[in-house]
Order: structure tokens, then C-alpha cells, then sequence
């Protein structure tokens, strides 16, 4: 009898590291079932991260001309809370990102620097990072892209990144903007330049300084040739200004490289000067009739404009 209960001990003994084992496998088959059938599971952890996805993306060329060097508004939502220390922006093939150094404006972020990540990339870095809630709206304004050298619909690729480098949401595409041909309906965008002045270091460089006095100011653009009564192939410029919250301002005088500016009242300090320069060939008059054929014009001098891009600037992009 005794011999029956050892044996038996020793038969419990062996089989009790099986048991162990088969009661810790049991406990992990039902912890990993756990874990991916609930959401909330405290061993969330474990699944790989996926980036969330940025909403309301758009893209907004000043000037939608193929091959023209303009100004471009990038807006987007963010998803997810985070620091974000790096925002990519990449644009199609074709796209000129190169010269694209200069910060417009911002909003929604901490003042940066731009950098071209490669060829059709842009890189805002943020100076000071801080966490940026979930849908806050961030808008960059950024001067000097080139638009695509063919028409078509495009998107922008968005992506922020945090001080690691992790992505934090994105790469996201935006809604499509289009990049359209010249017809023969459309004036060349070369003939128009819309520029901008601020009361700041960069306006009074070129001679925008008002100070709530002066009624006058000599502006210097050096996108300004005057036609030389000799030379009728010569550009002719006018020149339509808005000095903001000024009633009347216009030009009394115009010479290669600078215009006067002059207001009915002083020039309130602060006001940012818009003007547009307006560059068409002349087409002299030889009959009667005041009548010229459009075509004939075009054909005429398209080719002296034809490498002309229109320039949408303010005053820390000019050249």
C-alpha cells in the first residue's frame, strides 16, 4: 500500500513542472486574445504605431502658369498632438523647389528656417519646437516655387515629424491644384509683376519708409525699363499703386530702376505699398485706323517675352 502512494508522489512530482507549463501557456493564449480583440487593451503597447493622417490639406499657387516662379499657401490640420520640430513638403516631379528660401508668413507654428530636403522637397524646421495640439490648422506662405513645366492636376505631399526624427502624421496628400497652359486667350504671365512693400527693413531698403508725414516716396525696382523714344522695341512700364489705407495715391514720375509714389496726405507709418508693373511691347501706329490685330501683336514680340515669369514678391524677395 505504501509502496502504491509513493509511487504515485513521485508520478505528481514529475508531472508538476507539465502542469506549470501548460497553466502558464493557457494564461498567455488568453493574455494575447485579449490584447487583439480589445482596443484599450493595457498591452496596446505591443502593436507597431501608425502615423494619423492630416486633414484639410490644400495648396494654393498665387499663379497657376506652367514654368512660373510664384508664391504658394500650404494649409493643413494637424491629427495628432505633438512636438513638431520638422514639416516635409514634397512636391511632383517637375516642380522647382530649389530657390525656395523665404518664409512669407506662418500661422498655427513656431518661426523656422526652410531647407530643399532634394530636388522637389521642402523642409521647415522649427527653431523653439513646442507640442501643437490636434487640429490646429497650420498655414505656411512661401515664395520662389517654380510651378511644374507641363499642365496637369497635382498634389502635395505633407508630413510632420518631432525632434527624434518620428513621424508624428502624414505623409499625407493634398487636394489636387491644378497647373494650366497658356492659350492663346490667356495674357502672358510675364507681362504683369505684383509686388508688395513693407514698413520694414526689407521696404526701406528700396525706399518704402513712410512716417505719417511725407507724401512722396522714391521707390527703386530694378524689374522697371522705360522705353526709349529711339528704341520702340523697348519695354513701356505703367504702374498702378495702393498704399494700404491711403484714399489716393498714384506715379508722377517713372526712370529706369525707381518710381515716385505720391499720396494726397501723408503716408501713414506702417502702410505697406501694393503695386503691379505693367510690361507690354508698343505697337506703333502706321495708318489711320487705331485698330491692331491681336495675333499680329502676339506673333510679333512673343518671343522677346517668352522667357519672362511673372513674379508674385514682397520686398524680401526681391533681387
Amino acid at each position: 500500500m505504501k509502496s502504491i502512494k509513493s509511487a504515485d508522489m513521485v508520478r505528481k512530482k514529475e508531472d508538476a513542472p507539465r502542469n506549470i507549463f501548460k497553466t502558464s501557456f493557457t494564461l498567455l493564449l488568453i493574455v494575447f486574445a485579449f490584447t487583439m480583440s480589445s482596443p484599450n487593451s493595457f498591452f496596446q503597447f505591443v502593436k507597431p504605431a501608425e502615423a494619423a493622417t492630416l486633414t484639410s490639406v490644400f495648396i494654393m499657387p498665387t499663379n497657376n502658369i506652367v514654368n512660373t516662379r510664384t508664391t504658394y499657401d500650404i494649409f493643413f490640420k494637424t491629427a495628432t498632438t505633438g512636438t513638431i520640430k520638422f514639416i516635409h513638403m514634397t512636391f511632383p516631379s517637375g516642380f522647382d523647389v530649389s530657390a525656395a528660401n523665404k518664409l512669407i508668413e506662418r500661422s498655427g507654428i513656431g518661426s523656422g528656417s526652410l531647407s530643399v530636403g532634394n530636388p522637389t522637397t521642402l523642409v521647415y524646421t522649427v527653431d523653439n519646437p513646442v507640442s501643437i495640439p490636434g487640429g490646429t490648422t497650420i498655414r505656411l506662405e512661401i515664395g520662389r516655387i517654380v510651378n511644374s513645366n507641363t499642365a496637369g492636376n497635382f498634389r502635395v505631399s505633407i508630413a510632420t515629424e518631432n525632434t527624434t526624427p518620428t513621424i508624428i502624421d502624414g505623409p499625407t496628400n493634398s487636394f489636387l491644384f491644378p497647373i494650366k497652359d497658356i492659350t492663346g486667350d490667356d495674357v502672358s504671365p510675364g507681362f504683369m509683376l505684383r509686388k508688395t512693400l513693407k514698413d520694414d527693413a526689407a521696404g526701406h531698403a528700396h525706399g518704402w519708409d513712410p512716417n505719417g508725414a511725407t507724401t512722396a516716396l522714391v521707390v527703386s525696382d530694378s524689374d522697371i525699363d522705360i522705353q526709349n523714344a529711339a528704341d520702340l522695341d523697348k519695354t513701356f512700364v505703367s504702374i498702378l499703386v495702393y498704399a494700404s489705407g491711403q484714399t489716393v495715391c498714384g506715379v508722377n514720375f517713372i526712370t529706369d530702376g525707381f518710381f515716385t509714389v505720391n499720396c494726397s496726405q501723408g503716408i501713414f507709418d506702417g502702410a505697406e505699398l501694393h503695386y503691379v508693373i505693367t510690361k507690354l511691347p508698343s505697337h506703333l501706329v502706321t495708318s489711320t485706323s487705331l485698330s491692331a490685330s491681336s495675333s499680329e501683336s502676339s506673333s510679333t514680340h512673343s518671343s522677346q517675352y517668352e522667357s519672362l515669369r511673372s513674379l508674385d514678391e514682397i520686398a524680401s524677395e526681391f533681387p
